[in-house]
């Protein structure tokens, strides 16, 4: 039983005013115990991050953090909007690649967007491209039954890094204009994260579970609903502000120093400017790499194990007025549209990293995929349901750059995000998070415990608040490998079974052409 539970008005302290953080609080609404709240920012909401813009005499309010959502894959964060009345509006979620100085480009508002133009359709190398696309969305889910067979039989557990989804596509044979054009800049576009961070260490098992359960796999024959939040996310900020008791106190615009444990069992926190705070409890609502270094020496071997495993990357964000950075190409252009390096700018880049050299060439025999951020345009007017140009109400093109690869006109703000990478060693240390949160008199909660989204965030927060409230933590992470899959392997129509037939014979083919092929030049 944790000491502060004999308290029915414990001194309670979250640190990071996030998604995390507000769950924290919306956990302990019903509560007499005195919860302060501190972040650094000027207001509370993280990455529920709105800017309010003038142009051609509108005002507009624009997300530049959290901008969607999928209902059915938000039941905690979902219930939490019902419950505060947040009105939410259907999005696009349209999705397009374009490759930087190079031809390919590609758009999902349409079948021929996606074509492009009619000479692909004589193209073998866009019908493969087609081909592994519509082979990966029936295929992919074999992996559960796959690694639940090897891991029935496999007990020596001697690998202990997950094959990446780079390694499981290569296992596969599935085509470079597949990985490149389509599921690692789709993953990295929606992470946040380098081709190459994809690649090389993304769980394939975990990523595919994530695909399968939110639609992913779906998008051939079905539409995916989203919405966002009318008038942008922070409203939902501030309507959860209008419900705070009289015990919840907002601290904004205040950096912490340090946390410091106590040895009668409480914890202090050293401020800026030196003076101090008691607790009973500390919730750090932080990043890993944030909470690991307000904890400084006071950290457990244990939490800096498994804080350590959880790694974070910078993205800069512009928000502005400049279509210039959408793709050039109309059929192209959608909701978000990701920009990858060519292939020649990885080859440079690859030359810059390694040197020009045997092992150079190796890597780009291998896929070499690049590790600057993947740059994302985000097309305001299409996902808050802003008027295009020409209509009533229209303030114009509103886009939000994620890490601009040249400066954009018209900037408008401009932040900085730290985003959670998703890697083998994180997934592996979530199965570890109530390990973490065993302690007496500090907790962890944050987006990074599962896939980094607002509902990953939300129920972490729910979590910590749960064990303040009954002394139960329950594991909040989304993140499933291994043996957990077992359960999730789909149940296939006879239509389903005859198509994955007929996908297989095709591959079977395609494998044995590459096969001779290999021969003859080897020959």
């Amino acid at each position: 039983m944790f000491e502060f539970l004999q308290k029915s008005k414990a001194r309670i302290a979250v640190v990071g005013g996030g998604v995390s953080g507000i769950a924290c609080l919306w956990g302990l609404r019903d509560t007499d115990h005195e919860v302060h709240i501190y972040d650094a920012d000027t207001q509370l909401g993280g990455h529920a991050h709105s800017h309010t813009i003038i142009n051609n005499g509108i005002v507009v309010t624009v997300d530049t953090g959290f901008i969607a959502m999928q209902d059915d894959c938000y039941p905690g964060f979902s219930t939490f909007l019902a419950d505060l009345d947040v009105a939410m509006i259907a999005t696009d979620m349209s999705t397009s690649v374009t490759e930087q100085n190079g031809p390919m480009a590609w758009g999902s508002t349409s079948l021929w967007n996606f074509i492009g133009s009619w000479t692909r359709l004589f193209s073998p190398w866009f019908w493969r491209f087609m081909f592994d696309i519509m082979r990966f969305n029936f295929c992919a889910t074999d992996i559960f039954a796959e690694k639940s067979h090897k891991s029935r039989h496999d007990k020596a557990g001697t690998n202990d890094r997950l094959e990446s989804i780079g390694e499981y596509l290569d296992r596969k044979g599935y085509s470079e204009q597949f990985k490149k054009y389509y599921l690692i800049a789709d993953v990295a576009a929606i992470w946040c994260m380098s081709m190459a961070d994809v690649f090389e260490d993304y769980p394939a098992e975990a990523l595919i579970h994530f695909m399968s359960t939110h639609g992913l796999l779906n998008t051939i024959t079905e539409s995916l609903k989203w919405t966002t939040v009318k008038n942008g996310s922070k409203s939902y900020v501030d309507a959860f502000l209008r419900t705070l008791p009289k015990n919840h106190h907002v601290h904004l615009e205040t950096k912490i120093r340090r946390v410091r444990r106590e040895t009668d069992g409480s914890v202090s926190l050293v401020f800026m400017d030196g003076s101090v705070e008691n607790f009973d409890h500390v919730v750090l609502a932080v990043h890993a790499n944030q909470a690991l270094d307000l904890l400084g020496d006071d950290a457990t071997v244990l939490e800096k194990q498994i804080l350590g495993s959880f790694q974070t990357s910078r993205n800069d964000v512009a928000l502005h007025l400049d279509p210039t950075v959408l793709p050039a190409k109309k059929s192209a252009q959608a909701a978000w549209n990701a920009v990858i390096p060519s292939m020649e700018d990885n080859r440079v880049r690859a030359k810059v990293d390694f040197g020009n050299d045997e092992q150079t060439e190796r890597l780009l025999s291998k896929s070499y995929y690049s590790k600057r951020q993947i740059c994302v345009h985000n097309d305001m007017n299409r996902l808050q349901s802003i008027p295009f140009p020409g209509r009533p109400g229209s303030p114009g093109r509103v886009i939000v750059t994620l890490n601009p690869l040249q400066k954009p006109e018209a900037i408008q703000c401009q932040r900085t995000y730290y985003l959670p990478i998703i890697s083998s060693a994180a997934v592996q240390a979530s199965r570890h998070l109530d390990l973490l949160n065993k302690s007496d008199n500090i907790s962890f909660a944050g987006a990074w415990m599962g896939f980094a989204f607002h509902e990953d965030g939300f129920i972490a927060g729910l979590a910590v608040a749960k064990k303040i409230r009954t002394g139960v933590y329950e594991n909040p992470t989304r993140f499933r490998f291994g043996e957990e899959l077992k359960e999730a392997v789909p149940r296939l129509s006879l239509k389903i079974q005859l198509l994955r037939f007929a996908i297989a014979t095709v591959q079977f083919g395609i494998a044995t052409v590459e096969f001779l092929a290999s021969r003859k030049k080897s020959d």
